[in-house]
């Protein structure tokens, strides 16, 4: 079969093309004129004419991030609405934000330092919001240290005011009424105040955002916080402009500029812990892209294999979960999509698509085997990147068996994949979280059929252990329905996020 390199437009840019037809994803996601795959088109001559089009792609692009931002300003906007929004008359709503320019707020921040109630909210964030975050975080890796955040916290910018935001709500998750509707007050402020100052950020660095590491740094971060604050909050909406913010400045970045082997400036301390600030957000901001597509029903933003097969890019030392799972995931996304737009066009071939799905299962399998092997020494406790990758990889086999026959809990491949789920699931050791892994466990339980009462009871204490905080609850509301839907048709997460009209990101 040839091979497509990919639309003119594509070609052009120097961009993976996903092949999409009649205008490829690449293109449509960023207003850019798809030119298709026919013959070569006239203006691709080596000269003005291909000049020119080069420039007027660029302007696409350039006007496509400026929509971004604008995104971003509304949910600002609207954010700026709940915060002046309360139901107690002794709450008295900040000063306006039209009275003080960011400028003075920074320069007033940077005199006034830190007050001991923020410091709390900052201790707060370290020590009790991070774990929340990066369950499966390992200090003693490459990523373990955290030296680079307090440094960016410091500065007192945009990310400052996001983590005090976080930190804020998850108090508010688990004090009183009254104390909680003010530490509510707080979140919402000091969320408008990151929000507003990262639209600054963008709007005066622009293009060249990539070219400062440090304020890069700052952005990519501050923008996985506000994504954060939304999976913290239930996850069902808010968090998809902030990650197409993140995924189209990074867009722009390659691992081997990011990641390339460099010795150690013993005499520039700052520059070193920007570089592990990036290879860390990287991580984070690449898991976020690949667990976006279940509920966008979207192929990956970014261009993950590049990533993940890039040397030193680790994904286990902070999510727990092995590149190669990683892959995988990432791959059944473009696969969903591709049996999609097949059976739209009229062109599915069995055989094809039984091809691509065996390549898939192949190398999950293979990967399952290698951490079975890896079990079988001297002690029987698998260690948590193992026992994480291994349920994320039974998760994608589940997923992989919906994709090709359909949402049937039924049939024998899938209950043989939720069956030995759940043996993994018992053989968790107490120690090992489940908060990071409500990806995986919404694919599993929703196909669960026979097992649901598991599922429903593992649920049930994740929610009560998590109290109102995450999006634990989301996952239990979601499995439910799908169980419900399957008492009339077909179903899996997948529909049944698209019935519910919710778009969750499950991390």
């Amino acid at each position: 079969m040839r091979s497509d390199p990919g639309c003119w437009t594509c070609r052009v840019r120097h961009k993976k093309c996903d092949l999409k037809k009649p205008a490829c994803k690449e293109c449509s996601d960023r207003h850019v004129h798809c030119h298709g795959y026919g013959p070569k088109p006239a203006w691709m001559d080596g000269a003005s004419e291909e000049r020119k089009e080069r420039s007027r792609i660029k302007v696409a692009v350039k006007e496509n991030f400026r929509h971004v931002k604008r995104m971003q300003q509304r949910a600002l906007r609207r954010h700026r609405e709940q915060s002046r929004i309360s139901e107690s008359p002794a709450y008295s709503p900040p000063l306006a934000e039209e009275d003080v320019s960011d400028t003075q707020l920074a320069r007033a921040d940077s005199n006034g330092g830190v007050d001991y109630q923020e410091a709390c909210l900052l201790m707060h964030y370290l020590d009790q919001v991070f774990p929340w975050q990066f369950p499966y975080h390992n200090s003693r890796s490459c990523l373990g240290n955290r030296g680079w955040l307090f440094f960016l916290l410091s500065k007192r910018g945009p990310l400052y005011h996001a983590a005090l935001s976080l930190s804020s709500f998850h108090q508010s998750a688990i004090l009183g009424t009254d104390e909680e509707f003010q530490q509510k007050q707080k979140a919402l402020d000091h969320h408008s105040r990151a929000l507003r100052e990262l639209c600054g950020l963008m709007s005066e660095k622009g293009d060249q955002l990539c070219d400062d590491y440090s304020q890069l740094a700052e952005f990519l971060a501050c923008s996985y916080m506000l994504i954060s604050f939304e999976v913290f909050s239930g996850a069902e909406h808010d968090w998809l402009p902030h990650l197409d913010a993140v995924a189209s400045v990074m867009s722009l970045l390659s691992p081997e500029a990011i990641l390339a082997p460099r010795s150690y400036n013993h005499n520039n301390d700052m520059e070193n812990g920007i570089y592990e600030s990036l290879e860390f957000l990287m991580v984070s901001v690449t898991w976020f892209d690949l667990f976006a597509c279940l509920s966008t029903g979207s192929v990956p933003r970014l261009p993950y294999k590049r990533w993940l097969q890039s040397p030193g890019f680790n994904t286990a030392d902070l999510m727990g979960c092995h590149n190669w799972v990683m892959i995988a995931i990432g791959d059944l996304s473009h696969f969903g999509a591709w049996k999609g737009w097949q059976e739209r066009d009229g062109l599915l071939s069995i055989r094809e698509l039984a091809s691509k799905a065996q390549e898939i299962e192949r190398r999950l399998e293979s990967g399952l085997e290698s951490l079975d092997l890896e079990r079988g020494g001297y002690t029987n406790v698998e260690s948590l990147p193992n026992w994480v990758s291994r349920l994320f990889a039974l998760a994608a086999l589940v997923l992989l068996h919906t994709i090709v026959s359909g949402p049937l809990p039924a049939l024998p491949e899938i209950r043989s994949a939720v069956a030995r789920s759940i043996v993994a699931l018992q053989n968790r050791p107490k120690a090992y979280s489940l908060t990071g892994s409500v990806w995986a466990l919404c694919v599993i339980g929703c196909m669960a059929e026979q097992h649901q009462p598991f599922f429903e009871s593992l649920m049930v204490e994740l929610v009560r252990e998590c109290g109102r905080f995450g999006n634990t609850a989301t996952v239990l509301k979601i499995m439910r329905k799908c169980w419900a839907m399957q008492k009339i048709g077909p179903a899996d997460c997948r529909v049944t996020m698209g019935e519910m009209g919710v778009y969750a990101i499950l991390v």
